[in-house]
């Protein structure tokens, strides 16, 4: 198929769709050429990758078919070289595992582990002019959800992946793990760089790194993709890990952080409150699932236009695949509308017959309580 074939697709709304994060800090070289991750526009808007017809199509394929999703996260920074060392021995299962660096060496010996975390501080210490307390490195886990994928090939993966992003300017460390759930890479990065600049990643680095190990797997036969979570239809925003800690941390102390007592307590006040507060960030919510629902939409229809079968085929897989997309609402809104359909279960048929004769006295038409409930997801 060339390019041609594809041009029907209404690329503009797509990219826009697929738009990645803000907020990064171009502080990395190596892939950004290959991977053309999200840049400035015009007055210095964020704007999404540049793809051909034939590359928006492509992805378009994998994320409506659902090809599996790549994770790249920072899981953790270690200060100084014992801290640094302690890592070492944990990600290698004090040399029982293979470790990889940047140069190449396979390293399972703790002695040179330890030699390598006094190097990397060292350096540290040497480029730190203004007495910092500064991290002297970052660790990342990357990998695939359980079972789509092999370790070697995650394994191969990631170490190309890494020697594109910071091969020659950032030291690192790769060991697989194969001892869990399912394969996943501690790729261990200096933050220190050997030109002096410091490795300091942001939300849209991130992003651009799953889009480059997603990309490096793909090179190896595996269908895998890094779109936005907004990308998917989904509004409602993960917990993150630091807040898990925080509760766990705070078990028992008097003074616990129950993450779901306090979405239970803000569901109950919006669900039983005359004047439910609308937040700012459920009306963004509902504007932008509105607008990706209309991209692919839009995208379904010109593909379903051609009269090509292939072509129909994508649109109707696309249609199911916005129809199975989530709510647009928090997790909050999500719990008030389970409370309100309780609380109607719930009631007294005297109640309810109370209520439906006096609004019938009043001259009004009784409203269902479903009407209720999607005026107060709106």
């Amino acid at each position: 198929m060339n390019e041609d074939d594809d041009g029907v697709l209404p690329l503009p709304s797509l990219m826009e769709a697929w738009r990645p994060p803000t907020g990064g800090k171009r502080s990395l070289r190596g892939g950004t050429l290959r991977i053309r991750s999200g840049g400035k526009g015009r007055g210095g808007s964020n704007v999404a990758p540049a793809l051909s017809a034939a590359q928006a199509r492509a992805k378009l394929e994998r994320i409506v078919r659902k090809a599996p999703e790549v994770m790249v996260k920072i899981s953790g920074k270690q200060r100084g070289a014992r801290h640094l060392a302690e890592h070492f021995g944990y990600i290698s299962r004090h040399g029982k595992l293979e470790i990889r660096s940047s140069e190449g060496e396979i390293i399972t010996d703790e002695k040179r582990l330890k030699a390598i975390a006094a190097d990397w501080d060292m350096l540290d210490q040497a480029m730190n002019a203004y007495g910092k307390d500064r991290p002297t490195s970052m660790s990342m886990v990357l990998s695939m959800p359980g079972g789509t994928t092999d370790a070697a090939t995650i394994h191969d993966a990631v170490q190309a992946f890494a020697r594109v992003e910071f091969e020659g300017q950032f030291s690192y460390m790769v060991a697989l793990h194969t001892d869990t759930a399912h394969p996943h890479v501690h790729l261990t990065v200096a933050t220190q760089g050997q030109d002096g600049t410091r490795f300091n990643p942001r939300k849209a680095d991130l992003h651009h790194w799953r889009e480059s190990f997603a990309h490096e797997l793909r090179q190896r036969g595996i269908a895998a993709e890094a779109t936005p979570r907004r990308a998917r239809g989904h509004v409602q925003k993960r917990v993150r890990s630091p807040a898990h800690h925080l509760e766990a941390r705070t078990a028992g102390q008097g003074r616990e952080l129950d993450l779901n007592r306090l979405i239970e307590e803000r569901a109950q006040a919006f669900a039983r409150s005359q004047n439910p507060e609308r937040r700012v960030e459920d009306v963004l919510a509902l504007g932008r699932q509105k607008q990706i629902r209309g991209a692919y939409a839009d995208a379904a229809a010109a593909l379903a236009a051609t009269g090509k079968d292939e072509d129909r085929a994508l649109a109707e897989d696309i249609a199911g695949f916005v129809a199975d997309m989530p709510a647009a609402v928090s997790r909050r809104l999500e719990r008030a509308r389970e409370i309100m359909i309780a609380d109607r279960a719930e009631g007294s048929a005297r109640s309810r017959s109370r209520d439906t004769n006096r609004d019938v006295a009043d001259g009004q038409t009784p409203i269902p309580i479903e009407r209720k409930v999607r005026d107060r997801d709106r």
